[in-house]
């Protein structure tokens, strides 16, 4: 259980994941942290056991993200599925999350902090390109990938692509990757490496530690994607187009022969 007398503040602070849970159920931890949790609760129509299990599955959560599979023994297919469960999720969520902060902090700080604006105009194109690469992933490469293992481990050819080679969706979203990296390097760069001024205050410093933690997964996500699963799944391409020639061409000498 949690301590309910502490202020929403001084467990925001302590816990920085709970942060999160306030901020969907819309409590203040920032200028209106003051009051305590037992308040809070009272104030939301919540039970302190209630957020007390929120608090304790999003911070379970929290650790889980550091406890990974080994992602080179499995399938494509499971791979593929750990991608957009783990990450492309995570991805949607810290995206609202993020726009949502962003617009409380320049609201507020924008005319004192002028690149809290450059940063916000550059995270509004990178999240809206991060969806669309995102989909593409989901609705076209992962399927074929997926469809292209079943197939080879039943004996079956390589089925046709619709974009003609796995290399040339892989050479598109390996350039996207780069694309987004370098608008997470100028915000980066544009918030002095997440670090908050002095004056900053705790939804300030909620943003540059969510805008941190974004940078952070997406190169997770990024490795998984450009150093396994693009490789592997261009290598067993090949492998079963290579294998489906010779193949062919046995049934071609095997006809002759009969004939």
């Amino acid at each position: 259980m949690i301590n309910a007398t502490k202020t929403v503040a001084e467990h925001a602070i302590e816990h920085p994941s709970s942060k999160r849970v306030f901020e969907k159920l819309k409590i203040d931890y920032c200028c209106g942290g003051k009051i305590s949790l037992a308040e809070a609760c009272e104030n939301k129509n919540i039970s302190v056991t209630d957020l007390s299990g929120l608090l304790e599955a999003e911070e379970q959560r929290a650790l889980d993200t550091f406890s990974e599979p080994d992602h080179s023994a499995m399938s494509l297919a499971s791979l593929s599925d750990y991608i957009v469960r783990k990450h492309h999720v995570f991805t949607r969520d810290e995206d609202a999350r993020i726009a949502a902060l962003l617009e409380k902090v320049c609201g507020v700080h924008g005319t004192r902090e002028p690149k809290l604006l450059e940063i916000q105009m550059i995270f509004g194109t990178l999240r809206l390109e991060l969806e669309n690469h995102m989909l593409k992933e989901e609705r076209m490469l992962f399927p074929y990938i997926s469809l292209m293992e079943s197939s080879l481990a039943f004996g079956l050819p390589v089925p046709p692509a619709p974009f003609g080679t796995t290399r040339n969706p892989v050479r598109v979203m390996i350039t996207e990757h780069d694309a987004a990296a370098e608008q997470l390097r100028a915000i980066r760069e544009l918030s002095d490496d997440f670090q908050p001024p002095e004056w900053a205050c705790p939804t300030y410093r909620a943003l540059l530690e969510a805008l941190e933690g974004l940078e952070k997964d997406l190169f997770r996500h990024i490795h998984l994607e450009n150093n396994i699963l693009f490789p592997k799944a261009i290598e067993m391409e090949d492998n079963g187009k290579v294998s489906g020639d010779r193949i062919a061409q046995e049934a071609v000498c095997s006809h002759k022969h009969a004939a």
